[in-house]
Order: C-alpha cells, then sequence, then structure tokens
C-alpha cells in the first residue's frame, strides 16, 4: 500500500466533500490593461510578470502598470479567453482583467487546485463559447466547478507527487531537446557535405 492509499484509508474512510470553487477559493481579479500598453512597459528585468490571453506573457516595473492590481501570494490563474488553461504562479504578477485567478489560505490547498483543474482541463475547453474566432469561458464555469477536498494530509502528499513527476518529465523532455538538437546538426552537417559537391575532390564546379 502506497504512503497516500494509507493516508487515504485513514483520513478519508467515507470518501470526500465535494465543494464549488468559489465557496472555498478567493478568487483575484487582474488589472485593466491594453495590449498596446502591454508592448510599452514590457521590460525584461521588470519584477512583474502580466499575462494576457493565449500565450501573452511579460515582464513590467510595477511603476509602469497602470491601475495595477498586483497578486503576491501563490495563486492559480485562470486563461479563460483563446488558449483554455491553467498556471500556477507564486511570485508577484498579475493579468489582464479578462481573466482571473484563485488563491487559499495554505500554499499545498492551491496548488492541489492547479493540479485538479489542470487534470480537468479538456472540461473547460469543452465548455467554451466562441467570440468570433477565440474560444472563451464564462465565469461561472469555474466558481461552479466541484472539486473533491480530502484532509490537507493526502492533498500535500497527492502534490509532492504530482511535483515529482512534473519535474522527471520536465528533465525528459530537456534531455531529448538536446539530443534532437544535437541529432540535427548531426544531420544538417553531413546533408550540407554530401550534397555540395564542390567539396569533394574532382568535383566539378
Amino acid at each position: 500500500m502506497t504512503k497516500l492509499e494509507q493516508l487515504i484509508k485513514e483520513l478519508c474512510p467515507n470518501g470526500v466533500k465535494y465543494v464549488a470553487i468559489k465557496d472555498y477559493f478567493t478568487r483575484l481579479k487582474g488589472t485593466p490593461i491594453t495590449a498596446g500598453k502591454m508592448k510599452e512597459i514590457d521590460s525584461p528585468d521588470g519584477e512583474i510578470r502580466i499575462f494576457a490571453g493565449g500565450k501573452t506573457v511579460i515582464n513590467a516595473h510595477e511603476k509602469d502598470i497602470p491601475n495595477a492590481n498586483i497578486t503576491r501570494v501563490p495563486a492559480v490563474l485562470v486563461q479563460s479567453r483563446g488558449v483554455i488553461d491553467f498556471i500556477y504562479y507564486e511570485k508577484p504578477f498579475t493579468f489582464k482583467n479578462e481573466m482571473w485567478a484563485y488563491t487559499a489560505e495554505n500554499k499545498i490547498t492551491v496548488k492541489y487546485l492547479y493540479y485538479f483543474l489542470q487534470n480537468n482541463t479538456q472540461h473547460f475547453r469543452d465548455s467554451a463559447s466562441g467570440m468570433g474566432s477565440l474560444p472563451q469561458i464564462s465565469l461561472h464555469v469555474t466558481e461552479d466547478f466541484k472539486i473533491p477536498v480530502p484532509p490537507l494530509e493526502v492533498q500535500a502528499e497527492i502534490v509532492k507527487i504530482l511535483d515529482e513527476y512534473s519535474t522527471s518529465v520536465t528533465a525528459l523532455q530537456q534531455e531529448l531537446e538536446k539530443e534532437l538538437t544535437a541529432r540535427k546538426k548531426q544531420y544538417e552537417y553531413y546533408r550540407d557535405f554530401l550534397l555540395d559537391f564542390d567539396v569533394h575532390e574532382g568535383g566539378d564546379k
């Protein structure tokens, strides 16, 4: 029996309760900011990360962000338009106010929410409605979504397991990328060598 199974058996013998996200987590609001303003204040050494729709992310200095509403606690950002996804972030950040985020008193619970939402990403993508060519989910889709809330010890073990798995997968991806890059360079070298007949002795120019 694994540690997680043992904890569930000891602490959740009768199962766990399901609660709506809005009843268990604190919703955080973003900053009203335009794409043009983001481009203007973009600074690689900025201490605040700003998330926008799709995969748009910049860093900026807080003093340059108008009407800044900065999140300074671990939170789960709901990317609600364009690319429907979830981001866990611990450093100071903000986001366009078309999105929203959730936090809780305990960091473990926030990370647990992230993994649970991430595991149900397809559900939220299927719930998206089209706005022009961009899919979008409304606030109530996450607010009313119910998640199981086991005791903190169980949450902590789940988060620990998934963190370790995520780290190992990331390391494997990096190794694969290095290998692919090396193979690509090797392929390009031999391709150029074999097809450049001028470099071969006796080749006609």
